[in-house]
C-alpha cells in the first residue's frame, strides 16, 4: 500500500471516527442525542497539552502548504517540485483531519504562522534562483524538526484520547518528510 493510499485511508478513519460527534445537538430529548457528547463536553476532555498541540498544528500545516506552493513556482529541480507537491498534497490532508479533530472539540485551528515560520517562509520568497532549493529544504529540515518534537509532546502528554490518536496516526508521515527533505538537502 503506498503512502498516499495509507494517508486516504487514515484521513477516511480519522472523519468515521468523528462522524458521531458531528450528530450532536443541544436536543437531549432524544435518546441517542443524550449519549453523544457535546462539542463543549468534548473538549472539557482536552488538556493544557492538547490544546497547546492543537494551536502548534494548524500553524505548522499552513508552513508547509504555504512554502511549498512557492517551491512549486519557483524550484528548478524536478525532485524539489515533486516533494513541494507531495507536502501539498499530504499537508492539505492533514489539516483537514485536524480541522475535523478540533472542531469536534469545540476548539478552533489558528492559520496564522508563528514569528520564526514567518521568517522561514519569507526567506524562501526572497531566496534567489540559485540558493532557492537549498532555503527550501533547509526550511523543510527545521520545520518538520520542530513539528515532530509538537507531535511527540502531544503523544507522551496529551490527555485527550482523540487527539493522541491524531498524532500518533501523522507522526511517521512527518518523520518521512523530515527524512525525504535531509535526503534531498544532500542532493546538489
Amino acid at each position: 500500500m503506498t503512502i498516499l493510499a495509507r494517508q486516504r485511508l487514515a484521513t477516511w478513519g480519522v472523519a468515521l471516527a468523528l462522524l458521531p460527534l458531528a450528530a450532536c445537538n443541544a436536543d437531549r430529548s432524544n435518546a441517542f442525542n443524550a449519549t453523544v457528547p457535546t462539542p463543549a463536553a468534548a473538549a472539557a476532555t482536552m488538556g493544557v497539552q492538547d490544546t497547546k498541540f492543537i494551536n502548534a498544528a494548524g500553524p505548522s500545516d499552513q508552513f508547509e502548504l504555504q512554502t511549498s506552493q512557492v517551491a512549486l513556482e519557483r524550484s528548478r529541480r524536478a525532485d524539489v517540485r515533486a516533494y513541494a507537491q507531495m507536502m501539498i498534497d499530504q499537508h492539505t490532508a492533514s489539516a483537514q483531519q485536524l480541522t475535523l479533530l478540533a472542531g469536534a472539540k469545540g476548539a478552533t485551528v489558528s492559520q496564522g504562522l508563528d514569528p520564526t515560520q514567518e521568517r522561514l517562509l519569507a526567506a524562501v520568497r526572497s531566496a534567489g534562483p540559485s540558493g532557492f532549493d537549498r532555503t527550501y529544504l533547509n526550511g523543510q529540515v527545521l520545520g518538520h524538526t520542530a513539528t515532530v518534537m509538537t507531535y511527540n509532546d502531544e503523544i507522551s502528554g496529551g490527555v485527550d484520547p482523540d487527539t493522541k490518536a491524531l498524532a500518533q496516526q501523522t507522526l511517521p508521515m512527518i518523520q518521512q518528510h523530515l527524512q525525504e527533505a535531509r535526503r534531498l538537502q544532500g542532493r546538489r
